[in-house]
């Protein structure tokens, strides 16, 4: 329960995507079996295929493109050695 409580906002607002971008919500009534399966979106994208190897969903997975973290991480990590640098060549 504990964790379904912390991830509440993201399956909240994963659910709303996928009703107003899938369904038209509010503009049109929803008929589907998702209506009212909130939780189906929990570690799922509301607009995912649910497929390892799609090109579509998984791009960057696929092309071996950095995520967001890892560019970060490269960054600092460029970063603590140029200061490092700058510490050796001080007289």
């Amino acid at each position: 329960m504990k964790r379904y409580h912390e991830e509440r906002a993201r399956i909240r607002g994963e659910h709303r995507f996928h009703l107003r971008y899938v369904h038209r919500w509010p503009k049109e009534p929803v008929d589907c079996e998702c209506e009212l399966q909130a939780g189906r979106f929990r570690k799922k994208k509301a607009l995912d295929c649910g497929k390892a190897a799609c090109l579509l969903c998984r791009y960057e997975k696929i092309f071996g493109m950095a995520s967001y973290q890892q560019r970060r991480r490269l960054l600092r990590a460029k970063d603590s050695m140029a200061d490092y640098f700058k510490e050796l060549n001080k007289p």
